[in-house]
């Protein structure tokens, strides 16, 4: 994923007292000032959200050929950015390995693409997928100089019979 960054000097404790004064008070929980509260809370890397055997009980692993894999969620946050500003890219996933503690091991590659052309690109060739449900949140922040219009942000992994190819789009406004 591209290199994964802390937000500078942004207490998580602020952003979460935002939202909910804005929820409480005057009722302007839109979509940006969620997307904000979320990032805030994020940090880069994977974080374990359940163990294999819930995985492998809700796809049925004992039945499957296996390794299992499945993306449960792939989103960008937020959508709309200015230029020099800052996404959050989070893929959820679940695998349900051959044995308890395997990994499945492959490239990751993520590409910025605007009008067609790769702006950003960030290849990973030792990315794990590890066994049970996990979180990967990468942050990655375009330059001052970006333009404005749709860009495309795509993922793809191989390894195996492990295969996934995910684009989403956000916009830049100036």
């Amino acid at each position: 994923m591209i290199a994964p960054r802390r937000l500078a000097n942004r207490p998580r404790i602020h952003a979460v007292s935002l939202l909910l004064l804005c929820t409480l008070v005057s009722g302007c929980a839109t979509t940006h000032w969620l997307g904000v509260a979320r990032r805030a809370v994020r940090e880069p890397g994977q974080r374990l959200l359940d163990l294999p055997e819930p995985v492998a009980q809700k796809y049925g692993c004992g039945k499957r050929k296996l390794p299992h894999f499945e993306l449960e969620q792939n989103e960008i946050n937020p959508n709309r950015i200015h230029p020099g500003g800052q996404i959050n890219h989070r893929i959820v996933y679940a695998l349900c390995p051959r044995r308890p503690t395997e990994v499945v091991t492959g490239t990751l590659v993520t590409r910025v693409r605007f009008k067609g052309r790769i702006v950003l690109r960030d290849r990973i060739p030792d990315f794990e997928l590890k066994p049970g449900r996990w979180s990967v949140d990468a942050f990655l922040r375009l330059p001052e100089s970006a333009e404005s219009g749709v860009y495309a942000l795509e993922i793809h992994f191989e390894r195996d019979h492990i295969r996934f190819d995910e684009s989403l789009t956000f916009g830049v406004d100036s």
